[in-house]
């Protein structure tokens, strides 16, 4: 007997490559059989394949165009500002919204970017990096309920680094996290009984796959994923596990702005923040000392501290992934023509170029960082440059950045404003991915496989509850559904 209609599994930088290993080792028999008795198949995601915004584009069926946000961070270079974005940013409406206009119910729990946390005809839990410990749910009772009864939290408070002593509490906090996610996702399902439940689990990728890859920390945590998986799959007359990318192995980083300011594309100079650094106050050793003395986490929650933080380099150079903020105190614009984020986001400085200017530049950039190698390994850190045009459309063209560079498999674009050399070796191992993964299945025998797009899911569920699908969502609806 089913108790629900659809559950959405969101699993973070899943992909099969990564996965398909522990399935033939019959290590996640639930995952498995959902495969196997389903429709599967690889998911495309947006392009820079990120979780923000690729999440969004699920959720709507919308690409970054239409939703004005492109990255983790969207630049202003006219205006000189970074916004890191938030929920209150996306006003497309999403899945769950749609759901609930026509009167079905919904559950969100762990989705990135839904901090806050809207108003639902159901509950939702927000998830992904940013939220803090109050405010993160709505109704407001079940934040209250969810602390007393499971001491929750929405995001693990990791050691200030992951060097040798503190990998295992690393570790154990974002496998539990994982766990703690589903079962309240599980327990709230059975207080509010509602017809649409979505999960995601973000700690398996940020920072599990990104740290180890497919090492024995992400092999447990996609284990405790299947458990779960086993116990809810059952109470859903269909059942969908998808991910917003996927994860590729990789070896070494690419600091985009070395080589921008190396080819003449950008000056930087000394922030104020870097000559504090060469004295010791770097990102890394303030948030050790605040860690020793308790004050690291009650900290992390004041808005003002994060966004300095973002101005501060780590003992590295490095102004962590998000670095707008420090792009702003470190270039001198008068000379700076193009300067990039990590990931892939490039815009171009453009005052008062004529547009033949602009075109030639735009030919020139993506003709050279194509062709661009690294001498030490022979290979390309980056794969492809696309032009806005070719991967956007909406209203919000033209805030997009100019050029998006995808990586190439084993390389990571990591940004590097404030480093001196175009290549080092990658903290992580697990990098970004386009092609992620899908399932679907409804009860019906099948095994088939049908590639898909991340736009493609939100009008196939609509069309599960026959729910009329809005002209303007850009994906379609996959031919598994009657």
């Amino acid at each position: 007997m089913t108790d629900g209609d659809v559950l959405a599994i969101a699993i973070d930088g899943a992909c099969w490559p990564l996965v398909n290993q522990w399935i033939d080792d019959g290590e996640l028999p639930n995952i498995a059989r959902l495969r196997e008795e389903g429709t599967w198949g690889n998911l495309e995601s947006c392009v820079p394949p990120v979780t923000c915004p690729a999440w969004k584009c699920y959720s709507t069926g919308k690409n970054p165009g239409k939703l004005g946000v492109f990255w983790w961070e969207n630049l202003d270079l006219h205006e000189q500002t970074s916004t890191i974005p938030t929920a209150n940013d996306f006003t497309e409406p999403e899945l769950w919204d749609l759901l609930n206009e026509n009167g079905i119910s919904t559950g969100v729990v762990g989705m990135p970017l839904t901090y806050p946390p809207k108003s639902l005809d159901g509950f939702m839990v927000a998830g992904g990096p940013g939220v803090p410990d109050t405010g993160f749910a709505q109704p407001r009772s079940v934040e209250d309920e969810l602390r007393e009864k499971f001491d929750y939290t929405p995001r693990p408070t990791y050691p200030s680094s992951v060097e040798e002593g503190s990998t295992e509490v690393f570790v154990e906090e974002s496998i539990e996290q994982i766990d703690q996610d589903f079962t309240i996702a599980e327990y709230l399902f059975d207080a509010y009984e509602v017809d649409f439940l979505q999960i995601c689990s973000f700690e398996i990728n940020g920072p599990l796959q990104h740290l180890f890859y497919d090492g024995e920390p992400t092999r447990r945590a996609w284990q405790v994923i299947d458990k779960h998986v086993g116990s809810l799959a059952d109470r859903f007359e269909t059942v969908v596990i998808h991910s917003d990318h996927g994860t590729s192995e990789m070896d070494k980083q690419f600091y985009i702005n070395s080589w921008l300011d190396q080819e003449g594309f950008l000056t930087r100079k000394q922030s104020h923040f870097e000559r504090l650094a060469s004295y010791g106050l770097t990102r890394d050793n303030i948030r050790g000392a605040l860690e020793r003395v308790g004050l690291r986490r009650p900290l992390s929650n004041i808005q003002f501290l994060r966004s300095l933080a973002q101005h501060i380099p780590d003992s590295t150079g490095q102004f962590g992934e998000t670095e707008g903020k420090a792009i702003f105190d470190k270039i001198e614009w008068d000379s700076t023509k193009v300067v990039g984020l990590a990931q892939g986001p490039i815009y171009i400085h453009d005052t008062e170029m004529d547009a033949g200017t602009y075109e030639e530049l735009r030919a020139e950039l993506i003709r050279e960082l194509e062709t661009l190698e690294d001498d030490e390994t022979g290979q390309h850190p980056i794969q492809s440059v696309f032009s806005r045009e070719e991967i956007y459309s909406g209203p919000y063209l033209e805030d997009a950045p100019d050029l998006v560079a995808l990586d190439t498999p084993r390389y990571h674009n990591k940004g590097g404003i404030g480093k001196q050399t175009l290549f080092g070796e990658s903290e992580w191992r697990g990098n970004n991915a386009r092609q992620g993964l899908y399932i679907l299945n409804d009860g019906a025998e099948c095994g088939t496989r049908i590639d898909a797009e991340i736009y493609d899911l939100a009008p196939t569920i609509l069309e599960l509850f026959d729910v009329s699908i809005p002209e303007e969502m850009d994906g379609e609806v996959l031919d598994v559904v009657d």
